[in-house]
């Protein structure tokens, strides 16, 4: 299982609102095991059962502003609960250590844990790779966030079917995607993945 413990307090420190009714919004779509829920203040917890749902999750949070993010992966207790706030278990417990890590430690917006101590190094190895994405995801102006976001959600679109959907030119798209980053992202989540899925299938059960 994947569980990630998201604190919202730079971003509401930002922002001088509530981020945690977008960061729910966002999330919403995500085919996550238990839906995301706000535990306390702007912090919110959501479970995953698959490796891409949850670099999913861990997308649309960066893109929702400087949340830090801790991601534990192992096992949970079963049978799940029907809230997400009731889940119990090492992974859990993981997703703690490491958003309190990323809470304390400068430019560390996202922390992996394993719950199994024999997979640190693969864990090291998935949290370099997602702060790198992380990184490119909040490099980007608007409208290459939205450009992105576009193309992620319907990878099949063509420029000017996006162009059409944002209200803008297909030349501002080619110029979005082109400048963002995405081909070099998107070429780094498989990498993503398999690390991540090879943590949970490896992981004491």
């Amino acid at each position: 299982m994947f569980v990630l413990s998201l604190s919202g307090t730079a971003v509401r420190a930002a922002a001088g609102s509530d981020p945690v009714p977008a960061l729910l919004e966002a999330l919403g779509s995500v085919p996550l095991a238990l839906p995301a829920e706000r535990t306390a203040g702007p912090e919110v917890l959501a479970a995953a059962s698959r490796a891409e749902d949850a670099l999913d999750a861990l997308l649309r949070a960066r893109e929702e502003g400087p949340w830090r993010i801790g991601l534990g992966i192992g096992a949970v207790d079963r049978p799940l609960p029907g809230s997400v706030r009731e889940l119990a278990g090492p992974a859990v417990e993981a997703a703690a250590a490491a958003v309190g890590g990323a809470r304390t430690t400068p430019g560390a917006a996202i922390l992996v844990r394993a719950a199994d101590e024999r997979q640190r190094g693969t864990a090291e190895d998935a949290e370099a790779v997602l702060r790198l994405i992380g990184w490119m995801i909040r490099t980007r102006n608007r409208g290459q966030w939205q450009a992105v976001r576009a193309l992620r959600e319907d990878p099949a679109a063509t420029q000017a079917q996006l162009a059409q959907r944002l209200g803008v030119t297909q030349q501002t798209v080619s110029r979005a995607v082109r400048t963002s980053g995405w081909r070099e992202e998107s070429a780094a989540h498989p990498l993503a993945v398999r690390l991540l899925s090879m943590i949970d299938l490896t992981s004491a059960r």
